[in-house]
């Protein structure tokens, strides 16, 4: 599953002669073909990246008001979106595919249809129109900026905590401690 460990571009349903529905997952470099359908494959990203994905869809799907399309989240710079690729064929067959937000460089209107255009310079042919995409990118961005508020929010609180407690330090309060002094150790050094 080496797949699983590289830098996703775009997770996308596809219809393989060999092996039948298939994954095409693209990164930075190249494009590989995954033997499983497209919800399998976006099961084990998640499971990999140790995210509950149908908590992570009540949600975000609460904060956005949306029930379907909704982002998902593995971490604050792996965000995909999700747009129509394909028609299905069959009962069970996918049809949405997982663009990384910031694995997008520009999307472009084709014959009245979307075109992604990722880093890579790869081109994605979407069943939708270009504002219907921008207007889903903006969605992950609303997102993003969620994500990066419940962070934030945490790591206040927790500061709080040691502010307004007079509590005794706990060994991974000492360890977290330990760390930081030899940061700011390592840096010292460097600017000697």
């Amino acid at each position: 599953m080496e797949w699983i460990e590289k830098n996703h571009l775009a997770i996308l349903p596809i219809y393989n002669v060999e092996h039948g529905n298939c994954t095409l997952v693209i990164d930075d470099e190249d494009q590989t073909v995954v033997k499983k359908t497209i919800k399998t494959a976006v099961k084990k990203l998640c499971e990999h990246n140790h995210v509950d994905q149908k908590a992570a869809n009540s949600y975000y799907g609460k904060k956005l008001s949306i029930r379907t399309g909704i982002p998902i989240v593995l971490s604050l710079d792996r965000i995909y979106i999700q747009l129509k690729v394909r028609e299905p064929i069959g009962k069970d067959d996918g049809a949405m595919g997982y663009f990384r937000l910031n694995g997008i460089s520009q999307v472009l209107e084709r014959e009245g249809r979307a075109v992604i255009r990722l880093k890579n310079n790869a081109e994605i042919p979407c069943l939708c129109t270009a504002e219907t995409a921008r207007k889903t990118i903006s969605k992950g961005e609303l997102v993003k900026d969620l994500k990066t508020n419940v962070a934030v929010t945490s790591v206040r609180e927790a500061l709080e905590y040691y502010y307004t407690t007079d509590a005794p330090a706990m060994k991974s309060d000492i360890a977290r401690l330990c760390m930081k002094v030899d940061d700011i150790f390592t840096i010292l050094k460097t600017l000697k």
